[in-house]
Formats: C-alpha cells, sequence, structure tokens
C-alpha cells in the first residue's frame, strides 16, 4: 500500500517494517509532474520497496537502489541520476522551514491493483 503523509523535508518516505505499506512525502511531491521529479519519485519507492523485502541498513540499501537503476536504465540515465542525487538537490532553504503540524495520510488508490498480472 502506498500512503502519502506530510513528512519532514528531509524524509523522502518511510516504511514501516513488518508491514505493507510505504508513506511517501506528499510535500516533496506536491506539484511536481516532471520527468526529473518522476525519476525521484521512482527511486525513492524502489529504496523503501527494498526496505520492505527485509534490507534493514541505509547504505546496502542506496548501493541497491543505484545498481537495480543503473542496470535497468543504463549510465547518464536521469533515473540513475536521481538515485544519487535524491530529491533534495533542487530544494531551497525556505522549503525545509515550513512543518505540516499533522502527518494527514492518505491512501493512494489502484495503487497496486491485484489483477495487474506481474504478482504471482
Amino acid at each position: 500500500m502506498l500512503l502519502l503523509g506530510n513528512l519532514p523535508m528531509n524524509v523522502g518516505a518511510f516504511h514501516p517494517m513488518g508491514t505493507n505499506e510505504i508513506v511517501l512525502n506528499r510535500r516533496l511531491i506536491k506539484g511536481k509532474t516532471g520527468m526529473n521529479e518522476r525519476c525521484h519519485v521512482y527511486t525513492i519507492l524502489l529504496h523503501e520497496y527494498l526496505h520492505s523485502l527485509g534490507f534493514e541498513d541505509e547504505s546496502q540499501v542506496r548501493r541497491l537502489t543505484y545498481k537495480v537503476c543503473l542496470e535497468n536504465f543504463g549510465k547518464g540515465s536521469q533515473v540513475v541520476e536521481a538515485s544519487l542525487t535524491g530529491p533534495w538537490v533542487d530544494l531551497t532553504d525556505e522549503d525545509f522551514d515550513d512543518l505540516e503540524p499533522e502527518l494527514n495520510l492518505e491512501l493512494v488508490r489502484n495503487f497496486e491493483r491485484p489483477d495487474s498480472g506481474y504478482i504471482i
């Protein structure tokens, strides 16, 4: 399950261990629809998905995220670059100042449909 939440700007997403949930930072992706932003969302979700598979060590997950992106998209790809820089590269100091008072979780409906055919 994918949820959107108002997280601190230094947090892209998190996976509560032992669940099938990923909470993505709504504030970090709000209003961003370009290719670069989609690449960042992809790498954030991949990173958290690797956590959901049981990889707990943060540096190991970062390396695996990079490796998966490199092997699937190739050197020089925006996705590979996003796996290295993270979504914070284009933010300003002001972006980090505002903090929402509540987490305000929202379920992303139909994120993973059981009839999609790729789940065994």
